[in-house]
């Protein structure tokens, strides 16, 4: 019958009319049925074609799986023509079902050069679909953080891409916590999205609320896993939600699910253990869990390094430190962060200031922001706030900016107000809008009873419409 409507149209002289529009939807009446080469064939026979012509045809080359005819088409187009996002996502999304990575990059090339990513999704949407089909993660990842407009399919592409390959877990978790910083609704709307949802779905949620200190979330979708076994990354993101929330009681339960599941000697897992029962105020149970790990990883090492410099056994925590050396095990930056914490929470002064000038002169580590941070914090519990103050001074300027919020805190725990207020100047200065100086220094003014000025900062702070920041508490 359509054939005959076809002659019908011929007979009456209406199959090339100034519009196009009869040869239009013949072309997109023969490509629903198959018949690319009666489409072809009512192509050819238009005089002047249409964007509208064109994108039919490669529509229907595309959908009946003949992509490398339908480039053919596109590239005779786009010597005469400019397509627009129909054309564009059609040919991307012909080259990703088929796995024609080279031509797809062509395309991508030629949108490029004619500035036609747009300000508005789709068409880079469409690329991400083709290099995450195609297993090109690296320039997914590259698009994606240059596109102009990001929505809900951006992130549910790259979010899909990685959960299809296990080796790519890591960077759905960094991803998933990004959107979950940026926008948890649509987190969630990701993952309750028509599809399968894997482990790797789950460890997302979990580990993106846990990453964003919110623990009351990664608990509640724990307790929701149907038809899977939490693995080894589900369960160190599960045990560190129950460290920020100081839960002793859920975090003993995650413990014999460890047992239960052979988990115990798992590396990752036996240090987020040992850090949970630390801050939840049980060092012996940490103690035990350390020296019952069959393989203590560096990790297992620091963390119970920590543990007993968080509860003030700074002399132990050297120890232990000498015990990691004796036994062969490389030390880490974070090795002498826990130390140097240690020796700063339990008054050793001296004993911090060896083992920081030891670091990169014995062990080769060079130090960084946070190990000054521990030094300021020492010398400032210590009040040798002249001294640290000197220290900070001494650092390269690019190094220092972090570190003077630290000397800032000292002055204000040790009631230091006319330093304070220098280094709060110099801050606010260079972060007028951090919050957390205009905290500290109205603090400080409160700690001598100054309290006009005291309310004046607070009065600042509120004036300019910036937040306090929001604390966490480890205690239950």
């Amino acid at each position: 019958f359509g054939r005959s409507v076809h002659g019908c149209v011929v007979k009456l002289g209406y199959d090339d009319t100034a519009s196009c529009s009869v040869a239009n939807s013949l072309i997109t009446f023969y490509s629903a049925l198959g018949f690319t080469e009666d489409a072809g064939n009512v192509f050819a026979g238009i005089l002047s074609k249409t964007l509208v012509s064109w994108n039919a045809m490669i529509k229907g080359l595309v959908e009946n799986e003949k992509v490398s005819e339908a480039l053919f088409v596109f590239q005779e187009m786009i010597s005469g023509y400019q397509p627009d996002r129909a054309t564009l996502v059609t040919v991307i999304s012909g080259c990703a079902d088929q796995g024609l990575l080279c031509e797809g990059k062509e395309i991508h090339g030629y949108i490029v050069r004619k500035g036609l990513l747009h300000e508005e999704s789709s068409v880079g949407n469409s690329l991400l679909g083709l290099y995450m089909k195609c297993h090109d993660s690296f320039t997914a990842k590259l698009l994606f953080s240059t596109m102009p407009v990001r929505d809900l399919i951006s992130w549910n592409t790259m979010l899909s891409g990685y959960s299809r390959d296990v080796s790519l877990g890591v960077e759905a978790q960094a991803m998933f916590k990004q959107l979950l910083s940026e926008d948890t609704e649509s987190a969630e709307s990701i993952f309750y999205s028509p599809g399968d949802i894997n482990l790797c779905s789950w460890n997302c949620m979990i580990s993106g609320f846990a990453q964003n200190n919110d623990g009351w979330r990664a608990l509640q979708f724990y307790q929701k896993i149907e038809d899977f076994v939490p693995d080894e990354m589900c369960t160190v993101s599960i045990i560190c939600a129950c460290t920020q929330l100081g839960d002793l009681r859920y975090g003993k339960s995650i413990h014999g699910h460890v047992v239960r599941s052979d988990l115990q000697n798992n590396v990752f897992v036996s240090a987020s253990l040992v850090d949970m029962y630390s801050k939840c105020g049980r060092l012996d149970v940490a103690a035990r869990v350390f020296e019952s790990s069959a393989e203590k990883s560096v990790a297992c090492w620091n963390s119970m390094i920590s543990a007993l410099g968080f509860h003030g056994h700074g002399l132990r925590s050297i120890e232990l430190f000498c015990k990691m050396i004796q036994s062969g095990m490389t030390t880490t930056r974070s090795t002498f962060i826990a130390l140097l914490s240690a020796c700063s929470h339990s008054g050793l002064t001296d004993e911090g200031w060896e083992y920081y000038h030891l670091m990169s002169e014995k062990f080769g580590i060079t130090p960084t922001a946070e190990h000054h941070v521990c030094i300021v914090d020492m010398l400032g519990r210590a009040g040798r706030l002249q001294e640290a103050h000197k220290f900070v001074e001494s650092l390269p300027s690019k190094e220092a900016h972090g570190v003077w919020g630290a000397l800032l805190s000292a002055c204000s725990n040790k009631a230091e107000v006319k330093m304070g207020e220098s280094i709060a100047k110099h801050l606010l200065c260079l972060e007028p809008d951090n919050s957390g100086y205009y905290v500290t220094i109205s603090n400080l003014y409160a700690n001598q009873d100054m309290w006009d000025g005291a309310v004046k900062v607070r009065d600042i702070l509120q004036g300019k419409g910036l937040m306090k920041p929001h604390g966490h508490s480890i205690v239950g």
